[in-house]
Formats: structure tokens, sequence, C-alpha cells
């Protein structure tokens, strides 16, 4: 298990401050026995998103380059993707359960922010180039089992959505709620592996956007892997929406390096950085 030792915080500057601030959340994040949905998971959270979308400029590269941080960041974006799955667990199950499921989805408090990177993932497409009049079909890799991002981009553009996940039990999950909220032929939920060319292939069979979930890959190793299998499988032409981080939000989700986009046979075309409450770049590319 990693171990970190929090510094004391007297006599240290504001980037300081915020290095223990970020540490004192994880040591305490991984110490919970469970990181589903609780009152004080919830707020373990939520203390640690504002503190890394709230830092100010001048403190985000001192603390990057704090060696404490660097040698928690790994694992803590794994404790994030595993208490966000969690979360979108929850919540689906919750939704299912219900007599009104899209009332129960309408509460979950980040719908916000998944619409706000919504629109501005199909901004950024537009800019790009792209003509949602004429879209065919769009797949999206890595819906876990509340697939709301792939549901709002179905209903804002109106064409066929292939949800992709390669974890059956989240899949199952997944296909069930879409069918108690999306009429069948707007979309389907498959089972396919990211990093698989093959799965891949039959995935985005005639779509003209993929779109990929942040956490398609903790890992640099991970995530080059499944670029190079959406790279080599999607048409010419095609473009492909990558979610990624800057800053100190890439201590919550993995950062996309863009030379493992060119290497995967796409070239990059644009690149967001929020400032706001969405936690997410969005990085449209196009393959060649």
């Amino acid at each position: 298990m990693l171990s970190v030792s929090a510094a004391p915080v007297r006599d240290v500057d504001p980037a300081g401050l915020l290095s223990c601030r970020i540490l004192s959340l994880y040591e305490r994040l991984r110490a919970q026995r469970d990181l589903a949905p609780s009152p004080l998971v919830n707020a373990l959270f939520a203390d640690l998103v504002n503190a890394c979308i709230s830092a100010d400029a001048g403190e985000v590269q001192s603390v990057l380059s704090d060696s404490r941080i660097d040698g928690v960041r790994s694992h803590l974006i794994r404790l994030c993707a595993q208490g966000e799955s969690l979360l979108e667990d929850a919540w689906a199950r919750r939704a299912l359960a219900a007599a009104d499921p899209g009332a129960e989805i309408a509460a979950f408090p980040y719908l916000d922010n998944y619409e706000q990177l919504a629109r501005l993932e199909l901004h950024a497409l537009a800019a790009a180039g792209h003509q949602s009049e004429t879209a065919r079909r769009l797949c999206f890799v890595g819906g876990g089992p509340l697939p709301l991002s792939a549901m709002l981009l179905c209903r804002t553009l109106g064409v066929h959505v292939t949800v992709v996940d390669r974890d059956r039990e989240a899949v199952e999950v997944s296909r069930r709620l879409v069918h108690r909220l999306v009429p069948a032929e707007r979309i389907s939920v498959v089972l396919a592996d990211a990093a698989s060319p093959s799965d891949m292939a039959r995935a985005v069979a005639e779509c003209d956007v993929v779109v990929v979930a942040a956490l398609v890959g903790t890992t640099r190793a991970q995530k080059r892997a499944a670029l190079r299998a959406i790279g080599t499988s999607v048409e010419r032409g095609t473009h492909v929406v990558i979610r990624s981080a800057d800053g100190l939000r890439s201590l919550l989700y993995p950062a996309v390096d863009i030379s493992d986009v060119h290497n995967a046979g796409l070239v990059p075309e644009l690149l967001l950085h929020p400032l706001g409450d969405v936690v997410n770049s969005v990085l449209v590319a196009r393959r060649r």
C-alpha cells in the first residue's frame, strides 16, 4: 500500500497547503472500506474535486511537481475511477427500482455536469467541421452502468448510439436502464473491449463520431492501447472525441498524451480545457 506523510502546514505557501489538503483527502479516501456513495464518501470526493478545479493557476505546477503528489497520482486516479463507477451503478439501480426512472435520473446530483460536457463536445465537434445534420451513427466507448452522456448525445443528435463497455455487469445494468428510458431503436449497449481491434471494428462500423470516455484506460499504456484499437478501426474522416484532463484535474482523470493520439493514426484538431465546473477536457481528432 502507498503511504504518504503530509508535511506540517505551518509556514508553507498556498501551493504547499493545497498539496497537504489533497494528500489528506487521498488518505481519507483510501482508508474507506467502501467507496460506494455515502454522506462521508460523497463529501470527500466533492472536496477533492473542488480542490482540483478551484486552484489558482500559479499553484498548479507547484502541486503537480510535489513528489508526494506524484507518488500517489496513479492510485488517486484509480480511487476516483472506483468511486465514480460505484456512484453511477448505485444511481442506475436506484432508477431501475423506481416507478418513474426518468424522474429518478433527473435527480442525479451531477446531471448538470454531464449536460454541460455533452454541449461542450457538440460545440467542439462543430468547430472541428462535423456537421450534425449529416451524422449517421455514434459510438460511445466506456458507457458504464449509467450511460447518461450517450443518452444526452443521442437525444441531441438524433442518431443511433452504440454504447460500449467491457464490464459485463455494467452492460447488463445499462441495457435495462436504456430499455426503460430510450426507444429500442435509438441506443444499443454491447459488451466489448476498447483495447481489442476486432471488438472496436464491430462497434464503430458506420459511425462518423466516436466518443471515448475519460476512464477508458486509467494508465497511459491502457489509454494508448484503446486509442490504437479505435484509431485503426474507424473509417477515414471519422471524428473521435477523447475526454482528457488538464492541470490538477489530471489528479481525478488521466490526461491524454497528444503523441499517443498521433500514434493511433488520428490527427488532433481541437483541444478545449474548461475553466468552470466541467472537469474533463475535450480533444477532437480525426482519422487520417
